[in-house]
């Protein structure tokens, strides 16, 4: 989801909102309040569009930074399984080899 798009839209509706209810307290005129309401929404989605890409930006750099993280977490625990996989391997190599008799070769006496 794109946030500066999202974010500008909340910032346009909450300015136009707000403005139009500062007029609407103040006594104002009709055309006063729509024109003042129109002009703070156009400068709020502005203004929230920045926010917006400052915001995703963030959220970019968050969600590599948690990868990064994760990542190297997998990584440490794939290399501790493989190492102890390795050392399962090897102590069983050194069981069979233990098990098996020694047999000594067949003499050339007859």
């Amino acid at each position: 989801m794109k946030l500066a798009p999202f974010i500008s839209g909340i910032f346009g509706t909450l300015g136009f909102g707000l403005s139009v209810l500062a007029g609407i307290s103040s006594g104002n005129t009709l055309e006063a309040i729509l024109v003042r309401g129109l002009l703070s929404a156009a400068i709020c989605y502005a203004v929230g569009y920045f926010v917006g890409i400052i915001a995703q930006q963030v959220a970019r750099e968050h969600a590599q930074h948690i990868a990064k993280v994760v990542a190297k977490q997998d990584d440490e625990v794939e290399k501790k399984r493989r190492d102890e996989e390795a050392e399962r391997e090897a102590e069983m190599a050194a069981a069979e080899i233990a098990a098996v008799p020694a047999t000594a070769p067949a003499s050339a006496t007859a």
